[in-house]
């Protein structure tokens, strides 16, 4: 009885091993099915991983350029900041060559501490922005939302965020903004 039991094993593992060795074989039906199979495996992945794209737009007319980094995982969106790279104002020009780059950077951060529209939204959770004066031609603004801790209800209603559209920008799906995004002329950084 025993030797008719190894028997059966070793015959079944014969047959198991020459099926096994024909579908290795098969060429690119092979290689098909594995990328068929892995798919799945690859979009649960992308649901359940922070991701973060960053997005390049070309310059404006006036030479500013914008830069946003998107952070998202799954279907919601977790954060945004947003880069502009844009030429001095005339003004800021002219504090630039009376006081210099430091003096005109405490000068541009003390008017923005008494902007009416910023003291709605500085002290808001999820908010952050500043000004930095990069050289005589060019200044460097980034506004950072973190979406976790930001009252978007509340930041949509102010007069400093309101052309941002926040309500709008989370009714969409992370990926569908960035390709719409992509579409409109930005480019992905890699």
């Amino acid at each position: 009885m025993m030797k008719k039991t190894v028997l059966l094993l070793g015959v079944a593992l014969l047959v198991l091993t020459g099926c096994g060795s024909k579908k290795s074989n098969s060429g690119t039906a092979s290689s098909k099915d594995k990328i068929d199979t892995t798919l799945p495996i690859i979009a649960n992945a992308e649901k359940n991983t922070v991701m973060t794209r960053t997005l390049v737009f070309p310059k404006n007319e006036d030479g500013s350029q914008q830069k946003q980094i998107v952070t998202y995982k799954g279907d919601q969106f977790l954060g945004l900041t947003l880069e502009q790279i844009s030429p001095n104002a005339d003004d800021l020009k002219q504090a630039i060559a009376q006081y210099g780059i430091e003096e005109a950077q405490n000068l541009l951060n003390k008017s923005l501490e008494e902007d009416a529209n910023y003291q709605q939204v500085k002290d808001l959770p999820g908010f952050s922005t500043s000004l930095q004066i990069l050289n005589e031609n060019e200044l460097k603004r980034v506004t950072t939302l973190d979406f976790q801790t930001l009252d978007v209800d509340k930041a949509s209603n102010t007069e400093y965020l309101k052309g941002l559209k926040l309500k709008e920008l989370l009714k969409i799906k992370p990926a569908q903004y960035i390709d719409n995004q992509i579409v409109n002329g930005a480019t992905e950084e890699k």
